[in-house]
């Protein structure tokens, strides 16, 4: 087996969770750079699975790294509309933004992500597939198809499935949201969608799903499309009346399009728990290894979100030379966006119970306006709100 020399950090997965870690890092520590590898299974750009829609709370994180996501090709979607069987409300963001959100597609996205971690000097990896990692008290062995990397601390920013998650907690109840994705024309001849805007339908509820089908704006390779799917929490115990892909289906009719004509794809995401464990001695883990968004399935700015308190945890521990780790859950749940996660994991507890059509058809249509004030208020705008109480230094 071939062997490596060693690296004082190693970060599996180049998405935003692991990008961010680097960045936060390259901010916080420099001098941690020139020791820090990270590992990708893929070659950028490689396909991902994602709707794409880029909140303000990412562009906050990314803004504070010295990065404009505008580089990027991305759509500003007018306004996001929750309806239920097509009525309901319509909010932004921001109260007096001047778009919902962006969406940008997440092969260009992560491509840039990557290639800004590139200019500020780390050395990323890819084509290479962790397979397992061993700690022990001196060091942590990651184990790959091109041979061992030896390091001081791993970061698990390797997704839902995440393969670092699995060596530090070999045996834990699964929380796993389902997801099923295609991507379409917008053909706006038929459908009663505005193109500039983005949709979030309910209508699934009373059929057991514990979510909502979608409709977003975006770009590929510089031509209009439309990125839809089905989103399913699962954070109840009940099973669906019917199938994701049945409910995608009947969804596509009412706006012209058939299923079979497109190419379907699904992924899991692993939504947050604050009960659940996020570190072992020299193992960290971000983004959807450790758990995102179980109310709408939101990841991309909760990756970015995780980075920084990643950074901010191995920045300590290289410091006090205590690499134990066993700050970091409190920190996760101390900060910001541990809140914000916290509250959506209880709301869509609590939500995705009814099933009702009148009660959901009462919430989007007649409760907009608290519905607006208390996404803002309390499970939105995190990132803003860190940055207005962290230490001058962070």
């Amino acid at each position: 087996m071939l062997y490596f020399n060693h690296y004082d950090i190693i970060i599996v997965g180049a998405g935003p969770a692991g990008i961010s870690t680097a960045l936060h890092l390259a901010k916080l520590a420099p001098e941690l750079v020139s020791r820090t590898l990270i590992l990708e299974k893929a070659q950028n750009p490689r396909h991902k699975l994602c709707g794409g829609g880029l909140l303000p709370d990412a562009e906050v994180v990314l803004r504070h790294l010295g990065l404009d996501v505008t580089e990027i090709p991305h759509v500003d979607v007018d306004w996001a509309r929750f309806d239920f069987d097509s009525r309901g409300m319509r909010m932004r963001a921001e109260k007096n933004g001047r778009y919902a959100f962006r969406t940008i597609r997440r092969h260009e996205f992560d491509a840039w992500l990557v290639g800004k971690a590139r200019e500020r000097g780390f050395l990323i990896q890819e084509n290479t597939t962790v397979k397992g990692i061993t700690a022990s008290e001196g060091e942590v062995v990651v184990t790959t198809n091109r041979g061992e990397y030896h390091t001081q601390v791993v970061v698990g920013a390797d997704g839902s499935n995440s393969v670092v998650r699995r060596a530090i907690i070999p045996h834990e109840d699964l929380h796993v949201a389902r997801l099923l994705e295609i991507v379409t024309e917008p053909k706006p001849e038929k459908s009663v969608h505005r193109q500039s805007d983005s949709y979030f339908d309910f209508v699934v509820i009373p059929q057991g799903i514990q979510g909502y089908v979608w409709d977003f704006p975006a770009l590929e390779q510089g031509k209009p499309v439309r990125v839809r799917g089905i989103f399913d929490s699962n954070v109840n115990s009940f099973k669906a009346d019917i199938s994701l892909r049945f409910a995608l289906d009947e969804e596509l009719g009412r706006h012209g399009l058939s299923l079979s004509d497109y190419k379907l794809e699904g992924h899991p995401i692993r939504w947050f728990d604050a009960k659940s464990a996020f570190s072992a001695s020299r193992v960290l883990l971000a983004g959807d290894a450790a758990g995102t968004d179980a109310l709408f399935g939101e990841g991309i700015s909760i990756a970015l979100g995780y980075g920084r308190l990643a950074a901010q945890a191995i920045r300590d521990a290289f410091t006090r030379k205590d690499f134990s780790f066993s700050g970091y859950k409190r920190s996760i749940l101390q900060a910001e966006l541990g809140k914000a996660l916290c509250r959506r994991t209880w709301l869509a507890k609590f939500y995705y119970w009814f099933r009702s059509p009148p009660f959901q058809a009462f919430v989007w249509r007649k409760m907009g306006w608290f519905i607006a004030w208390a996404m803002r208020a309390f499970f939105i705008g995190w990132a803003r709100r860190q940055e207005s109480h962290k230490p001058a230094h962070l």
